[in-house]
């Protein structure tokens, strides 16, 4: 293998943590982001340049494999657009992409291939959404928005005031929306690395959505993530392959679609089994930021390995230890976030992961953008030892204003 440049799209958290995971490699060679965040600055040449057009012509000019971190590029086809000129990528076609920016599209998948999920209907506007749940539906009821909705366009409804709160939301969206099904048990998120006709587990983790413990709390792009998951049985793995994962891939294959990257699943954990939330194309965020320092492979070669379309190896190893990451959001964040508070972050805590995503540099001091502004990762030998390292980190951060969930993996102080 010879060395390689790379190009990273993105500017959040997850695309820092990757920049992080590729510069420990000793395969890359140089390394670019676009368009980055002073944390990735730390580790990679920032080029401000965006769209489809500027990426291609960066990826060319920088003769690299590039990795696209966001869901929006990859459903425009940059991957498709990367390869047609005979660059490498890690990133689904765009007709992969349709897993993720078309909701309805993936419950026709999941129907097609018998894959277990939550009863839904489709339906065009908002009327037609109040319609639906007056006459036939009720409360509780999970709505969802059919496009790209960066994590955000879902609503878990379960009482009147939530369900006052959507329409005062959702006024002038006009759809299509997904009413579906509400169901209970546990959330969990499984990612996988496939080629569209095999795949690699990556170490499970569990999202936390909401902004507070409140269940009455807005659902987010998430607020803080654990991984592994100490309480997924290795039974229930065997069932979420043979339920979901080999259903998924093997249509990818059927379909001859180009599939060559990240499949992240968004699973409930019910007492009847495991049922679909979500299909993403990409790795989640904040999953990415807790999953990938427990790597204990080099991921540069698994990438490279990836946009060529083959797996590395049959398993991927992982370093036995456990992650907690904390999101610090910006105060009035999701509806109303504030931007311009100044960062201090003087203090370093060993064993912890500072992830960048709404940041900027200005006159040479570090500010928020608003937002999701950072993620703050634990690692421990146990959950206790890594949650408690984590919030340690996060109390040694200046940050006005800034919102965190105090209870990430709270119930897994038992668990090694």
């Amino acid at each position: 293998m010879e060395r390689q440049n790379v190009l990273v799209i993105g500017q959040g958290a997850r695309e820092h943590a990757l920049c992080q995971a590729l510069a420990m490699s000793p395969w890359v060679d140089k390394m670019w982001a676009s368009p980055g965040n002073p944390g990735m600055a730390e580790l990679a040449h920032l080029d401000a340049r965006e769209g489809l057009s500027a990426w291609l012509n960066l990826a060319q000019e920088a003769n690299a494999l590039t990795v696209v971190g966001p869901e929006v590029p990859l459903a425009a086809g940059l991957s498709d657009a990367l390869r047609a000129r005979g660059l490498a990528v890690v990133g689904p076609s765009r007709a992969g992409a349709r897993l993720e920016s078309s909701k309805s599209y993936a419950k026709e998948v999941m129907r097609q291939c018998g894959i277990p999920t939550a009863r839904s209907m489709t339906v065009d506007g908002l009327d037609a959404v109040k319609a639906l749940v007056a006459s036939e539906w009720g409360l509780p009821v999970v709505i969802k928005e059919d496009g790209l909705a960066q994590g955000k366009g879902v609503f878990v409804i379960t009482n009147e005031g939530q369900w006052q709160r959507f329409l005062g939301q959702a006024r002038e969206n006009q759809g299509p929306f997904i009413v579906e099904e509400y169901l209970e048990g546990r959330e969990i998120s499984v990612e996988v690395f496939t080629n569209g006709r095999d795949y690699v587990w990556l170490p499970p983790a569990v999202d936390h959505k909401r902004l507070s413990a409140d269940q009455e709390s807005p659902n987010t792009g998430g607020m803080g993530a654990y991984s592994p998951v100490p309480w997924l049985s290795q039974s229930q793995c065997q069932t979420i392959d043979r339920q979901i994962l080999e259903p998924i891939v093997g249509y990818l294959g059927e379909q001859s679609i180009d599939y060559r990257g990240v499949l992240y699943v968004g699973l409930m954990m019910t007492t009847s089994g495991p049922y679909v939330l979500e299909f993403n194309v990409r790795l989640g965020d904040p999953e990415a930021e807790v999953v990938l320092p427990l790597l204990a492979d080099d991921l540069y070669p698994w990438l490279a390995e990836l946009a060529q379309g083959r797996l590395l190896k049959s398993k991927i190893a992982d370093t036995g230890k456990r992650a907690v990451g904390v999101v610090m959001a910006a105060e009035g964040y999701p509806e109303h976030p504030v931007a311009g508070r100044t960062l201090e972050i003087s203090t370093r805590v060993p064993g912890t992961r500072i992830f960048q995503a709404g940041t900027e540099m200005v006159d040479g001091h570090l500010r928020s953008r608003g937002g999701r502004v950072l993620t703050v990762v634990g690692l421990g030998d146990d959950f206790s030892e890594a949650r408690a390292i984590a919030y340690r980190q996060i109390s040694a951060v200046e940050f006005p204003g800034a919102q965190f969930r105090d209870d990430i993996a709270e119930d897994l102080s038992k668990h090694g």
